[in-house]
């Protein structure tokens, strides 16, 4: 009869290490439910924003054809507009007031409902608070030629706003846990009592602890950067290109977009390698469908892969990156390094000719806010090409191989 020894405590510690990791993933999982939850709250008033900024940027520069180095109130100064061009001026300037205002509202909203995901309703008003702060920071006395003047700190930004958003939604939720009271006295607690005591929270938090921590670490991140020079944007734009197009709106694609979007929302470094990112793949993919007879003489796909190709060139087009989702299943130990390697090289190729991109939207309406359109318009052509080139070759070594057999 054979005899398995076994090891006293070997299973419990087994146990303890798989509750660990429950736990850990448990905790992330939560964390990440959180921030999601605010970051989808905050994607409309970008959306509205940026749809209303780019309209009042396509009257003058498209319509009226004026050049884009001349600001429309510069414009509306020269004395060369009157009539009906005057008032689209006139509106158009009112419209670019409104849609970049509404971006100042963006990380309020933000911060608002992460608190409110953790600490429910009651949370949803300190955390605006907190993440407006965030965003314009109290300014503080200090002594300046014998006078006290009042002087607004360096922001802590979108890092402010993430710790004040979780602070804050977890300490209301423990005064709701911890405050108890009559059920009489249950609207005194949710309308005045627990707002108050967070609001003071905030207060506290904020002025003293987030904001000149945050406020630091920006100075920092700034000075670091600029000291890096075009090295330091390059670097960049490398990793946001690659882990943008890794996963195609996956974990590793929310989480470059979560850090990009912070760094463009406090106009410390442009988005243009994320935004191109998004959709250079998109376009390879269907680009490839339209090529493979030219190129190689011969359909590389299967047919229904020709219909998915021009539904992946118009998704491009709306900013949208899932339409080269599908092939990526066909093929994923291939395709990921390709849309990843292809990302790259677009991105870089944008950045290094001069493209500039701060508005996080990759659709076509957001194209006339980009600094720059013909470098960026280029490094999307050279990604694209690269994708769509290099998948057809491949497809077809592999056709002549017999390690693929296309349904024509």
């Amino acid at each position: 009869m054979a005899i398995t020894k076994r090891t006293i405590g070997s299973t419990a510690s087994s146990n303890n290490k798989t509750n660990e990791n429950i736990s850990t993933n448990s905790g992330w999982l939560e964390s990440s439910k959180h921030i999601m939850t605010g970051i989808s709250y905050m994607i409309p008033i970008l959306i509205m924003g940026g749809l209303i900024g780019a309209i009042s940027q396509l009257i003058p520069y498209v319509f009226f054809n004026i050049d884009p180095s001349v600001s429309i109130l510069e414009a509306i100064n020269s004395g060369k507009y009157d009539g009906v061009s005057f008032t689209m001026l006139q509106l158009a300037s009112i419209m670019e007031i409104f849609g970049f205002t509404l971006f100042g509202f963006a990380i309020p909203i933000f911060t608002a409902f992460t608190a409110n995901s953790i600490g429910g309703k009651t949370a949803l008003a300190a955390g605006f608070i907190g993440g407006y702060i965030a965003t314009k920071p109290v300014a503080m006395l200090s002594l300046m030629d014998g006078k006290w003047v009042t002087k607004a700190p360096v922001a802590s930004g979108f890092l402010g706003a993430i710790l004040i958003a979780f602070i804050i939604g977890y300490f209301v939720k423990w005064l709701n846990k911890k405050i108890d009271l009559p059920h009489d006295w249950l609207a005194f607690k949710v309308t005045f009592l627990i707002p108050l005591i967070s609001a003071f929270a905030c207060l506290v938090l904020m002025v003293f602890i987030i904001t000149p921590f945050g406020g630091w670490i920006n100075t920092l991140i700034k000075d670091l950067l600029q000291a890096a020079g075009s090295a330091g944007q390059f670097a960049y734009a490398f990793v946001l290109a690659a882990t943008t197009a890794f996963d195609l709106g996956g974990p590793v694609n929310k989480a470059a977009g979560f850090v990009a979007l912070g760094f463009t929302t406090e106009k410390l470094l442009p988005i243009t390698a994320r935004c191109l990112a998004i959709v250079i793949p998109s376009f390879g993919l269907g680009l490839s469908t339209l090529i493979d007879r030219k190129l190689v003489g011969r359909s590389v796909y299967d047919k229904q892969f020709y219909q998915l190709g021009k539904t992946a060139i118009f998704l491009g087009f709306m900013g949208i990156s899932e339409g080269s989702i599908p092939f990526a299943l066909e093929r994923p130990a291939f395709c990921i390094p390709l849309y990843v390697t292809g990302a790259i090289l677009g991105a870089l190729s944008a950045v290094a000719m001069g493209a500039i991109q701060w508005f996080p939207e990759s659709a076509i309406w957001a194209w006339p806010l980009i600094t720059g359109i013909f470098p960026y318009i280029l490094g999307l052509i050279i990604g694209s090409t690269f994708i769509a080139v290099v998948n057809v070759l491949y497809r077809n070594k592999l056709i002549k191989d017999g390690k693929l057999v296309v349904n024509e």
